[in-house]
C-alpha cells in the first residue's frame, strides 16, 4: 500500500489559523495605547509644572504661562526691567511636550480658567490651587498642586 507524503487540506488552514490569531494578538499589544504610557505623559507634564513653580521661587520673578491643548508657553516677569521675557522651555525641561497627551480643563481655586487667561507661578510659592485634566483619545486624569507647589496625577 503506498502512503500519501505532504500535508491534507486540514492541516493546512489549522496553520493558517494559527498563524492568522498570532498575527492578530501582536498586531493589538503593539499598537494599543496602554495606560501606563499615558501615565508616563501625565507625569511629565506634572513635572514640568513642579520645574516651573521651583524656577519662579529660585529665581525671584513671577512666571505666566498660557496652556493650549497641546502646549505650553511661558512668560517671566523680572521686576528689575519691568517687562515679560519668553522663557525657552527647551532650557527648563528637556522631555518637551508628552506625546498625545492633550489637556481637556483647567481649574484655578476651583475654577474654570478663562479663555486666553495664563496660570501664575510667584516667587513666594504662594500659587493658586491648580487642577488641570488632562487626556488622550482613551485615557483621562487631573494633575493637582498641593500647598507646597508640587503636582501630583491622580487617576
Amino acid at each position: 500500500m503506498h502512503k500519501p507524503n505532504g500535508f491534507t487540506l486540514i492541516e493546512m488552514m489549522l496553520v493558517v489559523v494559527i498563524i492568522a490569531v498570532m498575527t492578530t494578538i501582536v498586531t493589538l499589544s503593539v499598537s494599543s495605547p496602554s495606560f501606563g504610557r499615558f501615565l508616563v505623559g501625565a507625569e511629565q507634564f506634572s513635572s514640568t509644572l513642579s520645574v516651573l513653580s521651583d524656577e519662579s521661587i529660585y529665581s525671584g520673578d513671577v512666571i505666566a504661562c498660557k496652556l493650549a491643548a497641546t502646549s505650553i508657553s511661558c512668560n517671566r516677569y523680572r521686576q528689575g526691567d519691568n517687562e515679560w521675557t519668553e522663557i525657552d522651555m527647551r532650557k527648563v525641561v528637556s522631555w518637551g511636550w508628552p506625546k498625545g497627551l492633550k489637556i481637556l480643563k483647567v481649574l484655578v481655586n476651583g475654577v474654570p480658567l478663562k479663555d486666553n487667561e495664563p496660570i501664575r507661578f510667584f516667587p513666594s510659592g504662594d500659587n493658586a490651587s491648580l487642577s488641570i485634566q488632562v487626556g488622550d483619545d482613551e485615557y483621562s486624569a487631573w494633575i493637582d498642586s498641593d500647598l507646597v507647589g508640587r503636582y501630583k496625577v491622580s487617576s
